[in-house]
């Protein structure tokens, strides 16, 4: 059985040695919704994206997996570092967009008003997810919205705390 995930963070000071580049936990894990397979992701940014790529290549290379990649359909461009740490694969998404512009970390916070507000919705999504469902796409459709699920999730961000019930209730009895 794999350590949870924020041990695994704290012995690791993964996040103390990523302090540079901003960085956010996102993801499954601490929104309590992870499931088999689920990775601990971080979000950062760097005015230089060779900068973190020289960074996480020095320090991490030597862990299992270690592999680096800049997606080619992501705009503005990005980063993406993984490796294995503890059964965890670790996953660093970087932008030169500040962390808190970035679609992960919007979408994550969407993801947890929404579980803090309605906490039944966690076995939900959870259920969803284990059906085979992204996490984006699991929201979306539970609350029923239409069109792309990660564009509908950004609808949400404005709405009161008030409003975000309410579109739980209405969409569970749709």
């Amino acid at each position: 059985m794999k350590q949870p995930h924020i041990l695994v963070l704290q012995e690791t000071r993964l996040l103390d040695r990523l302090a540079r580049f901003s960085p956010v936990l996102i993801g499954t894990p601490p929104l309590g919704i992870d499931i088999p397979g689920s990775d601990i992701d971080v979000a950062c940014s760097s005015g230089s994206l060779s900068a973190f790529s020289d960074y996480v290549t020095d320090v991490f290379s030597s862990e299992a997996g270690f592999a680096i990649r800049t997606p080619g359909h992501i705009d503005p461009p990005a980063v993406v570092a993984t490796f294995i740490v503890r059964d965890w694969e670790i996953e660093l998404f970087c932008q030169s967009l500040p962390t808190d512009r970035q679609m992960g970390v919007r979408h994550f916070r969407i993801e947890q008003r929404l579980l803090d507000l309605v906490p039944g919705l966690r076995a939900e999504i959870r259920e969803r997810k284990l059906s085979g469902q992204k996490t984006e796409p699991a929201f979306a459709d539970r609350l029923r919205l239409a069109g792309d699920p990660y564009q509908s999730l950004l609808t949400l961000e404005t709405m009161t705390d008030g409003a975000l019930v309410e579109l739980v209730e209405r969409s569970a009895g749709a």
